[in-house]
């Protein structure tokens, strides 16, 4: 008796092990996907201007202005 019951709690702590690091794997992998959607958000906010200024140039024919040709307004209140 002694021996099944020694069984039984050494499977329900191996259980007991497995669930831990099951969860842990499941936090690891809830950050991973949270770290990559970052990445893949910051990819595509610096890929998105070389893209429009791209197809601006091809569909548009627009080019960028030249600096020494560019005037500003001063709209701040005073």
């Amino acid at each position: 008796m002694a021996v099944l019951l020694a069984g039984v709690v050494a499977l329900n702590v191996a259980v007991l092990r497995l669930n831990m690091q099951s969860d842990q794997l499941g936090r690891e992998q809830a950050q991973l996907r949270a770290d990559n959607a970052e990445l893949a958000s910051m990819l595509a906010a610096r890929s998105a201007s070389a893209r429009t200024s791209s197809r601006a140039k091809r569909e548009l024919g627009l080019q960028p202005a030249d600096p020494s040709t560019t005037t500003f307004l001063d709209l701040s209140k005073r």
